[in-house]
């Protein structure tokens, strides 16, 4: 009988929310280097050029016109309510419409500034993907907040592997950076779809209430300015150095930049997926629950992500030499960089979601204007002091002063415990120890140090 009411622990953890974002982030990773190392073979380091700053375009129009419309759904008293949902779902495919509209009029302003006129056909192309994306389901939202997330994790893996070897036949076949344009549009349309046939329920209808929508309008127009701060410091880089190195060099960054953004996927989606609902919950049942909850529910997974985290950064050369062929091994040093930045997103973008939960939305524009704050000065010092690689320097350490806002902020609400913050960055320390290690025995082993 006790076995019957209480799930062997191995079970329990196998489908708990973190092992399926876990799971779901190591597939798709897996599946982005095998992707990288066929196409680094087929396609050449401009075309990851060309890919790359589209790519940055795409982030940038979503990102500055996003009014969090998962978090609203995931904080909502009402977020299960059918025509709540059919409303959210209208605005957001109005914004979607808009932005495909705008992109197409800006393609050739947007390649002349550039100073790449060829891009201006591959602005126009990749354009239709927030138009294809508008039209897809709000139920991979709604998993989150139910905290479902079996369903979204296989939405996740099929997609994924889907484009992944569309990309890759269209490399063998096309051999230029329309593979990896056109894949993606495919792997867009392929999510859309699958959002509606593996989610009962989860057809809308439009719908539109003033009320409603000026709510939403009050809540995400702060999610909106902290995200437009955010992602244009994210991409400022790769626009700057588009402008500033030839498309080979700016392949390599923008490989490296790749790369070393795969952790990255965990940053986003361990806290928004499991963290998120979680402290919404711990508040719903009292402020000491919450602050009990703050660190207790994270902590193994905090200090196993930045000991892997360590051992990444300072195995980066090892990495790429065994991944890719010589023309790719300068991308060593950007990557060692710019994986400083997610090494510490996780606890920052956790500090985030609490302080979300507590009612202090506005962090995550303060937050960014941090950010900004330091990019602005250290992008510059860097950049006159070393040049390209000083630019670099300063969006790789990004995060570490935003980490100290997000100490005062939690400190603010009560929950702060310095503690448990300096045990992270010693989980990180011995990670990087570990690594480096790990760096010399393979150059020792296999040779090309």
């Amino acid at each position: 009988m006790a076995s019957a009411a209480f799930p062997p622990t191995w079970r329990t953890a196998l489908t708990s929310g973190t092992s399926m974002v876990a799971g779901t982030i190591v597939a798709a990773n897996a599946l982005r280097i095998l992707s990288t190392i066929i196409l680094t073979r087929a396609l050449s380091p401009a075309d990851f050029g060309v890919a790359g700053i589209t790519a940055a375009i795409l982030v940038v129009m979503g990102m500055i016109s996003d009014f969090g419309f998962g978090v609203y759904i995931v904080q909502h008293p009402r977020g299960d309510e059918p025509r709540l949902l059919d409303i959210v779902w209208t605005v957001r495919l109005v914004r979607s419409a808009l932005l495909t509209l705008i992109l197409l009029v800006l393609a050739g302003p947007i390649a002349g500034l550039l100073d790449k006129p060829a891009m201006h056909a591959v602005i126009v192309v990749t354009a239709f993907q927030f138009v294809i994306e508008g039209i897809s389901s709000l139920a991979p939202l709604s998993a989150i907040r139910r905290q479902r997330l079996a369903m979204l994790s296989l939405l996740d893996i099929v997609t994924a592997v889907s484009q992944t070897v569309i990309g890759i036949l269209l490399a063998l076949l096309l051999h230029n950076y329309w593979a990896i344009v056109i894949g993606g549009l495919i792997g867009t349309a392929l999510r859309s779809v699958l959002s509606y046939l593996l989610f009962p329920g989860s057809r809308r209808r439009f719908g539109y209430d003033r009320a409603e929508v000026t709510a939403m309008w009050r809540f995400g127009r702060t999610v909106a300015g902290a995200h437009t701060i955010q992602v244009l410091l994210s991409n400022f880089d790769k626009f700057a150095l588009s402008r500033l190195v030839p498309f080979g060099v700016f392949g390599l960054y923008v490989l490296a930049s790749n790369l070393s953004g795969a952790p990255s996927a965990f940053t986003q989606l361990y806290p928004n997926r499991v963290l998120l609902p979680a402290y919404a919950d711990a508040l719903r049942r009292g402020s000491d629950v919450l602050a009990a909850v703050y660190y207790a529910g994270r902590r193994w997974v905090m200090l196993l992500y930045l000991v892997a985290m360590g051992g990444f950064i300072a195995m980066a050369p090892a990495v790429i030499h065994l991944l890719y062929d010589p023309r790719y091994a300068d991308a060593a040093r950007y990557m060692q960089i710019l994986s400083i930045a997610p090494a510490f997103a996780l606890n920052n973008y956790a500090a985030r979601e609490v302080l979300i939960v507590a009612g202090r939305v506005r962090t995550l524009l303060i937050a960014n204007l941090v950010r900004l704050g330091w990019l602005l000065a250290m992008g510059t010092a860097g950049f006159l002091i070393a040049g390209p690689i000083g630019l670099v320097a300063a969006v790789g350490l990004i995060e570490i002063p935003v980490m100290l806002y997000c100490w005062y902020e939690l400190g603010r609400i009560g929950v702060f415990r310095i503690g448990e913050e300096l045990l992270m960055l010693a989980a990180l320390g011995f990670g990087l120890l570990m690594g480096v290690g790990g760096n010399e025995l393979y150059f020792l082993l296999f040779g090309g140090g």
